[in-house]
Parts: C-alpha cells; sequence; structure tokens
C-alpha cells in the first residue's frame, strides 16, 4: 500500500471511529434518554452558565442575580474552581447550583474513555473542595457527550444536561440586546438556557452580563420563573 493511501485509510478509520464513539453515543442517549435538555412542568425555566468561574466577571454575575433575587446554575471548569476557590465558593453560598464541567475543559470527543473519565472525576474533586458541595450536574464542553461519559455520571449519580436556548446560539456574536430578545422569545416552560461567565469570545462575558437583567426581566414578562436546576428538575425532566 502506498504512502498517501495508506494515510487515507487510517484518517478514514480515525474519523468513522469518532463518529461511532461519539455520534452513536448520542444516538444511543436519544434513545435511551441520557441527557436532559428540558424540564417539565410549571413555569418554571433555568440559566446556567458555562467555563467559569473567572476572578472578576463571576462576582459582577453574582451581584446581578442577586439584585434580581434569581437563582442558577453555573457550569465549573475544575481547574478554575481550583484556581479561585473564593468565587466558586462564593457561587455556592449565595444559593447557585454548582455542577461540573469537566477538568479542563476538553473536548470530550477527542479523548479515551479512561481520559473521560478522569476529566469528570478530577473535575468533581477539584469542585468539592473549592465550594464544600459535590456537583449533581455535568454539562460536557460544547455539549459533546460521548459513550463513556454516560457511564461515568451513572456511576457517580450525576445528571447529564445539555440546554434548550442558547444565548449565543442563532447570532454570531450577539449585541446585549440581540442575545435577550432572542433568549426571551425562545424560552418555553421548562426551557435551559446556556449562557457564559467565562468563555467563548473575549467580550462574550462581557455581553452576556449586560443582556443578564433584560433576560431576567424578559422571562418575568412572560411568567417564567427562573430557578436552579435542582429545583426545575423537580417535577420531571425531559429527556434527549
Amino acid at each position: 500500500m502506498t504512502r498517501p493511501r495508506r494515510l487515507s485509510w487510517l484518517t478514514s478509520a480515525a474519523v468513522l471511529s469518532g463518529v461511532g464513539y461519539t455520534i452513536g453515543a448520542q444516538a444511543a442517549a436519544a434513545w435511551f434518554g441520557g441527557a436532559v435538555k428540558t424540564a417539565e412542568g410549571g413555569d418554571r425555566v433555568s440559566l446556567t452558565f458555562d467555563d467559569g468561574p473567572h476572578p472578576e466577571h463571576t462576582p459582577r454575575f453574582l451581584d446581578v442575580l442577586a439584585r434580581h433575587d434569581v437563582r442558577a446554575t453555573f457550569f465549573l471548569v475544575g481547574r478554575h474552581a481550583a484556581a479561585c476557590p473564593d468565587v466558586a465558593r462564593a457561587i455556592a453560598d449565595a444559593g447557585h447550583d454548582v455542577a461540573n464541567h469537566t477538568e479542563s475543559h476538553v473536548n470530550l470527543w477527542t479523548i479515551s474513555p479512561r481520559r473521560t473519565r478522569e476529566e469528570i472525576l478530577r473535575a468533581q474533586a477539584s469542585i468539592a473542595r473549592a465550594t464544600g458541595v459535590r456537583p449533581a450536574f455535568f454539562r460536557p464542553p460544547w455539549g459533546k457527550m460521548n459513550a463513556a461519559a454516560f457511564g461515568v455520571c451513572a456511576d457517580e449519580r450525576l445528571t447529564p444536561v445539555l440546554w434548550s436556548v442558547r444565548g449565543e446560539g442563532f447570532v454570531w456574536r450577539p449585541s446585549a440586546e440581540c442575545m435577550a430578545a432572542e433568549v426571551v422569545r425562545r424560552s418555553a416552560p421548562g426551557a435551559i438556557i446556556c449562557l457564559h461567565d467565562r468563555g467563548g469570545f473575549p467580550d462574550t462575558p462581557a455581553r452576556v452580563l449586560a443582556a443578564l437583567p433584560a433576560i431576567i426581566d424578559g422571562l418575568r414578562a412572560r411568567r417564567l420563573s427562573p430557578v436552579p436546576l435542582r429545583e426545575a428538575l423537580m417535577k420531571g425532566v425531559r429527556l434527549a
């Protein structure tokens, strides 16, 4: 076999293997009901924030949420929680849910089952040390679950959670006004809203922070009540 043909074959094999490991796992999740996308019942919606904590941005998010009397869910990256434990602890002390977003924010589609387990377990430990709370929810970076992650979540009694509404899901780098309008328009009872207090583009946290008051006011104007995931999921969940 010539070198170019061999490289082409190996590349194809790697792609097919990845497809089987990732898309296949997500198809299984859809079949068996493995990841929460929305909650059912009542007027509850959930604001969730990924990639933090951040030493400067996250305290500002906490201030806005406190002024509006809203509790949310923060999907923390383990190494970030370890780097700023005071901020991580402040999230938990304010009554927000702290949840697992892996130790290093790695793409689970690119790593082995063993590394997947390490990423989730290390994040559990890092977040628990920083906050005093063991996470009950898990969200993979970019929503990219793999087969191994479902197994780890089952072992650790972690509920995998995705989302039904994204703050930056339909418009490229939306303004705060556009983001707020889209989130409010697309939200319905049971919505799980994915936002970021860290990560994304360099200006993402600032735009989300600017949009947050209008998001909260807009949801409430539609008689939707923002609550943390532990409350949103009390009356049942709809699974992917």
